[in-house]
């Protein structure tokens, strides 16, 4: 919620020589955060946000106290004056007691507390200057006197009141009650209200409402030119209530803004006090009797035992025990030391939001300076994590893999005679079931590529490009006719017979499933022993190593099928294939992370296009590239065109911005390397 307040107005509860800018700047490190200051004439008027939950603060006085709280924090003297909370109402005394009221409360849930007072011989006439200024400078029209004093009320304590017109009261009775479903109420402003029901409300003697309780006086019972007799009207409501009817009704105002925050009851006779100081001086009003006051449960303060100990762990810095005390105080608060611990009695308006002692350690810490706290990150304390297992890698295998589009098959282990003739596989070299269910399903599969082309024979012509893939064990025979049981991930691409990018979209998939699974070290090799899977094209296949200083691990094998393969299977279209040992796969699989800071300077990028002689491995060409010079960071091949290549550079030096002239030497020296394998630049250098 955003306040205006006059830099004049908080002098009156703020004693201090600061400047308005100054008082901003420091509220906005430990407070309230001061949004801007709007210039006005003579005066600077503070804009202020005020967190919901700080309904104490939502006030001239409620600021200055926070004010006086923190400025000495930045070495300046300042100090909370004229608090409203000190007030007593020894000296008013009633002039007669000829005016009653008759006051029935329904439950006293829906008004912790209901203050009244009438006053006699009202003069209604223009507010003083000091008044219609300051109302003018927060946002509000002033009326008359005795409607800018309940305006001037709220917004100098945070307690909304309300002055009727004490002689439209009819019966001089007032019950307040939740409302029936369907009554009406025309408030101050005219407009016309159909209430749902359990509002809060107050009837006069003959039945009428005359106050929609939290959100608007009635229309009914206004003051106006003719009132001589006001009932001045300070309550206390239960805010869920409030919030209710006014969301309901959609009537938001000021009133309810406050009501609804659950304001502090005892802030109700301090209000009610100054309203009669108030209407005295400008209204020349007397007491026409004492003040009612019906306060069946009163404020019972609570207080909270805080470890010093634990204020210094809290806060990472130990902070002198006085200065604990002196801003605890400042706020408010009542705190007594011992050796130990701080006993801390809480204030009526702090209540609802101070619940727990760490609310106290907050409030040190904020007007001490969250600024003032050292800025050191907490160790991080954590297991490390568990390998996980092969069945967790398959299942995160196969996440990656649907979510990048690829549709998963599940298909039989079982495969036919025709579906291994087909692929060209011999049948002694398959497990035979004894008693097969089917003619279909009778040899124990040892590659699930046959199976997938069956998948893609049954699914042509439903999409342009098919692309699926199965992750289930393959059966090799064993001693004593025993399978043995090895995962393979299968990864089939099938699209149009001039689908040049079929073989890279399949190595792209494998390329970012490794990355993934933070495997580091794959190289690609071109392949065909003579004799060994056949069912590849001869110079469109690649075998996957995993490649250290020390070893050298075959992975599996990427291509694209044989033509007399795929039209034994009825399919008259080019099909890619990507097959990996899972198990190998699982087992370099890592959960760990390596993080490295970002650089501070930024990457200089550019795209090379190059001319290939046929039959130019591509890796060797990226790694060439990285060669040239240190400050290459990365190489992406990013497009293919025939025998063009183009090629994403980054360039970037870590300490330093890299100049224009520092990245075309780097080029040049690309291009002279590039051409020295054969391989040209298309286009020319600028």
């Amino acid at each position: 919620m955003n306040i205006l307040i006059p830099h004049s107005w908080l002098k009156e509860y703020l004693e201090t020589e600061s400047t308005p800018d100054k008082i901003a700047n420091c509220l906005s490190l430990c407070g309230p955060s001061v949004e801007k200051i709007n210039k006005v004439t003579n005066d600077s008027v503070y804009d202020i946000e005020i967190t919901t939950n700080r309904v104490d603060a939502m006030s001239v006085a409620g600021l200055a106290r926070e004010a006086a709280a923190i400025l000495p924090q930045f070495g300046i003297t300042a100090k909370f004056k004229n608090n409203p909370y000190e007030v007593t109402n020894k000296k008013l005394k009633a002039v007669s007691q000829d005016k009653k009221l008759k006051v029935i409360i329904k439950d006293n849930l829906l008004c912790p507390r209901f203050t009244a007072v009438i006053l006699e011989n009202i003069t209604i006439k223009a507010s003083p200057k000091l008044i219609q200024d300051r109302l003018s400078m927060v946002g509000m029209r002033s009326l008359n006197n005795i409607v800018d004093i309940s305006n001037y009320l709220m917004h100098e304590l945070g307690q909304p009141v309300h002055i009727f017109d004490y002689d439209k009261i009819a019966k001089r009775t007032m019950i307040l009650r939740e409302s029936k479903k369907g009554e009406k109420i025309t408030t101050l402003d005219g407009k016309k209200h159909l209430l749902p029901g359990g509002d809060i409300v107050i009837e006069d003697g003959e039945g009428k409402i005359i106050d929609l309780c939290g959100i608007m006086g009635g229309q009914n019972s206004a003051v106006d030119e003719n009132t001589k007799t006001v009932l001045l009207f300070v309550q206390n409501y239960e805010p869920t209530h409030i919030r209710k009817t006014s969301m309901k009704l959609a009537h938001r105002t000021q009133a309810a803004t406050l009501f609804e925050k659950n304001l502090d009851p005892e802030l109700v006779m301090p209000t009610i006090i100054k309203g009669i100081q108030l209407i005295k001086e400008v209204a020349g009003g007397q007491l026409a009797g004492n003040i009612i006051d019906l306060y069946p449960i009163p404020f019972k303060q609570k207080q909270f035992r805080v470890s010093l100990q634990l204020i210094e762990l809290r806060l990472g810095v130990k902070i002198n025990l006085n200065q604990i005390i002196k801003m605890l105080q400042a706020l408010g608060f009542k705190p007594r030391a011992t050796s130990q611990y701080l006993t801390i009695k809480i204030p009526s308006w702090r209540a609802n939001d101070i619940e727990i002692p760490e609310d106290i350690i907050e409030e040190v810490a904020r007007i001490y300076g969250y600024h003032n706290l050292p800025s050191v990150l907490p160790p991080l304390y954590r297991q490390p994590r568990k390998p996980k297992t092969i069945f967790e890698w398959e299942e995160k295998t196969k996440d990656l893999l649907k979510n990048w589009g690829l549709a998963e098959t599940y298909t039989y282990s079982m495969q036919s005679d025709n579906q291994l003739m087909n692929f060209d596989l011999k049948i002694e070299n398959h497990l035979k079931l004894k008693n097969p269910l089917s003619s279909e399903w009778v040899y124990l599969r040892t590659s699930l590529t046959p199976s997938i082309l069956s998948v893609i024979k049954e699914n042509l012509g439903r999409e342009e490009e098919i692309k699926i893939f199965e992750l289930a064990n393959i059966y090799l025979p064993w001693p004593n006719n025993l399978p043995k049981e090895i995962p393979v991930l299968n990864i089939a691409f099938s699209g149009e017979k001039n689908n040049e990018r079929l073989f890279y979209k399949v190595k792209g998939i494998c390329e970012a499933l490794f990355s993934e699974l933070k495997i580091k070290g794959i190289k690609y090799q071109n392949f065909l022993e003579s004799g060994k899977r056949k069912e590849f094209i001869p110079g469109r296949t690649t075998t996957i190593f995993y490649e250290t200083k020390n070893q050298k691990q075959l992975l599996g094998y990427l291509g694209e099928l044989q033509t007399k393969i795929l039209i034994n299977f009825g399919i008259e279209q080019k099909v890619v294939i990507a097959e990996v040992d899972f198990n190998q796969l699982a087992s370099l699989a890592t959960n760990k992370q390596t993080y490295h800071p970002i650089p501070k300077y930024p990457a200089v990028i550019e795209d090379l296009s190059f001319i290939l002689p046929l039959k130019t491995p591509v890796d060797k060409l990226i790694n060439k590239i990285k060669k040239t010079n240190v400050l290459i960071d990365k190489v992406n091949l990013i497009n293919i065109y025939k025998n063009v290549r183009t090629f994403k550079i980054y360039y970037q030096d870590k300490s330093k911005p890299l100049t224009a002239e520092q990245v075309a030497e780097i080029r040049k020296n690309i291009v002279v390397n590039l051409q020295k394998i054969g391989v040209n630049l298309k286009g020319t250098l600028q």
